[in-house]
C-alpha cells in the first residue's frame, strides 16, 4: 500500500460511515487489480464487516501521475476496497507508482 493511499483509507474511514470500521494486526492479503479506468486495492481482514458500506465521502480527487482520479472505497465479506478511477485516460501500474496530488472540493 502506497503512503498517499493509506491516507485516503484513513479519511474515508474517519467520515460518518466508516467510523468503526478498523483493520486487525493480522491483515491476511493485499492485491492490487488493474480496470483500464483504474484499480481496486483490496485488503482481507477479518475483523472488517461482512455487510456492505460505501465510503464515498469526504469526496477526494486529483491527480496521479498527471490524470484526473478519483477514490472511494467499499467493505463488504471482511475485505476493504479502494477503488481508483479515471474520468478519461486508462491507469496503469506505473501511474500508482508516482505521488498523488490532492485537489480540494
Amino acid at each position: 500500500m502506497k503512503c498517499f493511499e493509506r491516507d485516503i483509507i484513513d479519511e474515508l474511514l474517519s467520515s460518518e460511515k466508516g467510523r468503526g470500521i478498523e483493520f486487525s494486526e493480522k491483515l491476511k492479503e493485499e492485491t492490487v487489480d488493474y480496470s483500464g479506468a483504474g484499480y481496486f486495492l483490496t485488503l482481507k481482514d477479518p475483523s472488517l464487516p461482512k455487510n456492505r458500506v460505501v465510503l464515498d465521502k469526504p469526496d477526494i480527487r486529483g491527480k496521479l501521475n498527471g490524470i484526473d482520479v478519483g477514490y472511494l472505497a467499499y467493505v463488504e465479506n471482511h475485505e476493504f476496497t479502494l477503488e481508483c478511477y479515471s474520468y478519461d485516460k486508462e491507469i496503469i501500474a506505473q501511474n500508482r507508482e508516482q505521488d498523488f496530488e490532492r485537489i480540494k472540493t
